[in-house]
């Protein structure tokens, strides 16, 4: 998949003035994520006027390789301007798997929407956003939910903090039964779940795609992430918004919609124009 076409400013990308930019796994927190890149992202976003809607697609802080508690207080500059940016456009974020502890912050009084999912309307398609992780087999919420409080800049005895978080709720049978299920590999899958995508799903990555594929309804373009890997397939029904992980073959990408139709770029970089085959 390579990049064609130049583009030196985001205003100049489309031709009306109705469009959704989504992005997603910027992994805040990561000594690999492209925070000055993002930044400059959201900076240029100030000055695009066509956009209405920012999808913040999930992982844009990684509560499994850092400290919960302050990983939205280190990347206060960030949050900042997407609060900025609120005020010019809707602003949406859908929690990922690294993330997952954030739909427990909705109705709390938070300035963000934290959203699980999110249907838009455009020229009479639905676009359809999800993370992701919905179609990786190994995330479970229960661990997704455990991970984000059982990670700390202090490591410790990892699974011992895994499994104190799986079973800090003990009126929640499901999760509770669920944790017995899973407690004999409780460790392994915890650090199998803790690896980048394109190398823990490196076996399954087409598996990933074809099961997103098969939940495409008519009339229905779904924007996905997780994976790392950026593509729009042909039928155009079918985008992943890729990362902003600077050790990935492409990153620093973003999806824009108009008219409903998907196009994928590389911020200060190119269009991606190649369509995936499936």
């Amino acid at each position: 998949m390579r990049n064609k076409h130049d583009v030196s400013d985001m205003s100049d990308l489309g031709e009306d003035h109705s469009a959704i930019i989504a992005v997603s796994d910027l992994h805040l927190g990561f000594e690999d994520s492209d925070k000055d890149a993002f930044i400059r992202f959201l900076d240029k976003l100030q000055s695009d006027a066509s956009v209405t809607d920012l999808v913040l697609l999930g992982d844009i802080v990684d509560m499994w390789r850092r400290d919960a508690s302050g990983i939205f207080l280190e990347n206060k500059d960030v949050l900042d301007l997407i609060l900025l940016l609120q005020k010019k456009m809707r602003i949406y974020y859908i929690a990922g798997n690294h993330e997952y502890h954030v739909l427990k912050l909705q109705g709390r009084g938070y300035p963000i929407k934290f959203l699980k999912d999110l249907t838009l309307q455009q020229d009479g398609l639905n676009c359809k956003f999800v993370h992701g992780w919905e179609f990786d087999e190994m995330q479970m919420p229960h661990f997704m939910e455990s991970l984000c409080h059982a990670m700390s800049d202090h490591k410790g005895d990892r699974d011992t903090n895994i499994w104190a978080a799986l079973n800090r709720d003990e009126g929640d049978l499901n999760r509770f039964f669920s944790a017995i299920i899973h407690g004999g590999r409780l460790r392994q899958t915890a650090e199998m779940l803790q690896l980048d995508p394109q190398e823990r799903l490196k076996e399954t990555l087409k598996g990933v795609e074809r099961k997103a594929r098969s939940t495409v309804q008519p009339g229905e373009v779904l924007i996905f992430g997780h994976t790392h890997r950026p593509f729009i397939n042909k039928a155009e029904n079918l985008v992943n918004t890729g990362s902003w992980i600077k050790t990935e073959p492409i990153h620093n990408t973003f999806v824009r919609l108009e008219g409903g139709k998907p196009r994928l770029f590389v911020f200060e970089g190119s269009e991606i124009t190649e369509r995936a085959d499936f």
